[in-house]
């Protein structure tokens, strides 16, 4: 009967038998009957996530009906302690947890649609965040925290985390973490296999290299990632028609090559070496000025985008600029995973094993919420992004201790629901500043103002001529 035990709708989307499957190929399923079986110890893990106010034995307690819970009392059974539930996290791990993870996200054909597929390609963006953890010992040791000017360390243990997100329907399609000593370049090394030929990358300014683009480029993924103004050096080489230009993503090991080269001539007295072109990678670069006018006062900053999309009548140079502004999905789904489900608290988890075990069972709850709503969607033909996460994520959890025997019927009664919970359309004219927010300071940090929200926002887009790139210092905004 314990195993009975589930996550209402949710365990259409994270079966028993899934759950089974990944128990056995890590090695975490029992050998003997226990009390707590491992299939329950995973549905726990699941529930914490979605009941983040409550206790562990509370927790479990909304996992049953009453009538279960009156049978199992009957038999003996009664709920276990703190102690016990954190011996049976423990057991579990945190491998099953990545395994669920694994078989939820993933690559998906879908149907072309405006909102999810753009020059023919599936839309898609990563990036990355720092996810606070308990303040423990093992904790610091394991995922460290971020040091001040004299070494010491700063605040919590935070962990880091890099989704990679299809930007239409907003699931993730693979996740990597790691500590705070591991960059979002080098975890992004860890989602390379979860590429595929149709994709089509948006990163910001911070990915942007020759090894790293060379090895997505290699997935047959296409790319468009924004560059810092100053650095790479992308020179004018070719102009096309819309006002790009082609350039080359010099390797930088080449390049440390021949300077190293010239200077061994120059010291030994020998000739100058005859000069060749650095090895590189031909891309398409494109500027442009972008003005945000909020509540009347006006800001432009310029943009500068790399891109594997070479012909320029089959991308457009504005479309491109245009298209940008949606890797800002992955900022939303970054938001949603941190303060809807996490509710902007640090992970409970005590040890690194059950910090990571809880993390990848959040991406699993998130996922599976994330399929309720692509669901709910498909069955109206509406926009994913126009169901609101909130109203599913309180929607799943208000049925958490459904029967399996009505599981179907709430399954189709949310779908229904979900397709009535929608939010506005003018989520895209909004503007969210660089601001100082809260702070565990006494004094605020020096250019950084507190500014509220606006949703009176337009954009223009000035594409920008091809000239030789300059050094202007890099704006702040993302």
């Amino acid at each position: 009967m314990l195993s009975q035990a589930r996550l209402g709708v949710l365990a259409r989307l994270v079966p028993p038998g899934l759950v089974d499957e990944a128990l056995a190929v890590s090695d975490r399923d029992e050998r003997r009957w226990r009390a707590l079986p491992s299939r329950l110890g995973v549905y726990f893990v699941l529930a914490l996530c979605l009941l983040r106010a409550k206790s562990g034995p509370a927790v479990l307690q909304n996992m049953f009906t009453t009538s279960m819970l009156a049978r199992l009392r009957e038999r003996g059974w009664s709920l276990p302690a703190s102690t016990a539930l954190s011996k049976l996290r423990d057991r579990i791990g945190a491998v099953p947890l990545q395994l669920l993870f694994s078989a939820l996200a993933g690559w998906r054909p879908v149907a072309r649609q405006a909102w999810s597929h753009a020059f023919g390609l599936l839309v898609c963006a990563w990036d990355g965040t720092e996810i606070p953890l308990a303040d423990t010992a093992g904790n610091g040791e394991h995922f460290r925290c971020h040091r001040g000017r004299t070494g010491d360390p700063v605040g919590v243990p935070k962990a880091r985390l890099l989704v990679l997100l299809a930007c239409g329907s907003r699931q993730l399609l693979g996740a990597a973490t790691g500590s705070l000593a591991r960059g979002e370049p080098t975890l992004a090394r860890d989602l390379l296999d979860r590429l595929r030929p149709g994709m089509l990358l948006l990163a910001d300014r911070n990915f942007l290299g020759h090894s790293l683009w060379t090895a997505a480029r290699t997935r047959g993924t296409h790319l468009l990632w924004r560059a810092k103004l100053a650095q790479p050096q992308l020179p004018v080489q070719h102009v096309l028609p819309d006002g790009s230009w082609l350039s080359t993503l010099c390797d930088p090991a080449d390049a440390r090559a021949r300077r190293r080269n010239a200077a061994r001539n120059k010291k030994r007295g020998h000739n100058p070496p005859r000069p060749r072109p650095v090895k590189g990678i031909t891309v398409r670069v494109v500027e442009a000025w972008i003005t945000a006018t909020v509540d009347g006062r006006t800001r432009t900053e310029k943009y500068r985008l790399v891109t594997s999309l070479l012909d320029p009548h089959a991308a457009p140079g504005q479309d491109l600029v245009a298209l940008y502004a949606r890797r800002w999905v992955v900022e939303t789904g970054i938001r949603e995973i941190k303060t809807v489900l996490l509710s902007g608290r640090a992970l409970r988890g005590r040890t690194p094993t059950r910090a990571l075990q809880e993390l990848w069972a959040t991406l699993v709850v998130y996922q599976a919420i994330r399929l309720l709503i692509s669901q709910a969607a498909l069955t109206t033909g509406l926009d994913p992004s126009r169901i609101s996460f909130t109203a599913a994520r309180d929607t799943v959890e208000h049925a958490l201790a459904t029967a399996p025997a009505d599981a179907d019927r709430c399954l189709d009664w949310t779908c229904h629901h979900l397709s009535q919970q929608l939010t506005t359309r003018h989520t895209h004219t909004r503007m969210f500043p660089r601001a100082l927010k809260n702070t565990l300071h006494r004094y605020p940090y020096r250019g950084k103002t507190r500014q509220p929200t606006s949703n009176k926002t337009s954009y223009q887009v000035h594409p920008a001529p091809a000239t030789t790139p300059t050094t202007t210092a890099q704006p702040r905004a993302a």
